[in-house]
């Protein structure tokens, strides 16, 4: 099912169109969560969503086909990714003894990964977000704004002082806490993408951290009210954002060029309401996280030239 763009609103070059597929359900029905945190394991096309402690494993028809940690035997979850070899990986911050522990496919821990050989600079580092790209792990704590890169093992590679990098030591101390990351990904070359919605900009970093950014304050198509989730679709050619105040995902080139917009404020299947976090699969299907116990809501992203 396609839908139409508001009067006024369109495609600005018509290289990219979504059209509404499904929301993520289970045997009784959508999925009815707010604000979840979610991942896809691209190789698979298996979407991963974590309502409460436990973690829900959806097929690439949007149904829901496992569930492990329902218990909360692995206490306090708050992000989940997928290797290439088919272990989950899991964020534990259940201080004091936060972990991060590697699942077998069945969500049955393994091992536990140490974070080994990190700079001073990192001391005391403990992620929040967790990607896994090209053999790598990326581990981010949006808080202290600060992204590790690990071998599988969690041995040090990199590390991104994200603020230190946008000179935010520079501000004055309101402002430079007031910068918060709200939304964050990795995409396929390991460039790092993220949001701070209180300044209305969206971010990339290249693996080199040169720093690009984009967007402003304002209700017109191609700006932001508030910017939440960031990812990029599966060709690697668009950069999109929620935008959670003015219910929407926009879509920029990799130029920053406004390319369209959908979703908008309603009740209906295809609209959002109070749209976070992103994510996308191989096959450019667009997951997007919203309020209301609406769920999760997947859309497919055509390239149309």
């Amino acid at each position: 099912m396609s839908f139409l763009l508001p009067a006024g609103i369109v495609s600005a070059e018509g290289n990219v169109s979504a059209s509404y597929l499904y929301t993520l359900s289970n045997f009784a029905g959508i999925l009815p969560v707010s604000w979840v945190s979610i991942s896809v394991d691209e190789s698979r096309d298996e979407a991963y969503v974590l309502p409460g402690q436990g973690v829900k494993i959806f097929n690439d028809k949007g149904m829901e086909i496992y569930s492990f940690n329902d218990a909360g035997e692995i206490p306090s979850v708050v992000d989940v990714a997928a290797d290439n070899e088919g272990n989950i990986i899991i964020i534990s911050n259940n201080a004091p003894t936060e972990a991060i522990i590697r699942c077998n496919y069945r969500g049955e821990p393994i091992s536990k990964i140490e974070l080994k050989n990190l700079p001073p600079e990192f001391s005391g580092f403990f992620p929040n977000r967790v990607f896994f790209r090209k053999g790598s792990f990326y581990f981010a704590s949006l808080l202290s704004k600060k992204v590790i890169v690990t071998d599988r093992e969690g041995l040090f590679k990199d590390g991104y002082d994200i603020a230190a990098l946008l000179k935010l030591d520079e501000q004055d101390e309101r402002n430079r806490d007031d910068s918060g990351i709200v939304g964050f990904s990795v995409d396929q070359e390991g460039n790092i993408l993220f949001t701070m919605p209180v300044i209305a900009k969206a971010y990339v970093v290249s693996p080199d951290k040169q720093v690009r950014s984009f967007g402003s304050l304002g209700s017109r198509p191609g700006m932001f009210g508030v910017a939440g989730g960031i990812t990029v679709d599966a060709s690697g050619k668009f950069i999109l954002v929620a935008d959670t105040l003015r219910c929407v995902v926009t879509v920029f080139d990799r130029n920053f060029k406004f390319q369209t917009e959908f979703g908008f404020r309603g009740l209906g299947p295809s609209n959002l309401v109070g749209p976070m976090q992103l994510a996308v699969d191989s096959k450019n299907r667009l997951y997007v996280t919203q309020l209301r116990n609406r769920g999760v809501s997947v859309y497919q992203i055509a390239l149309t030239s």
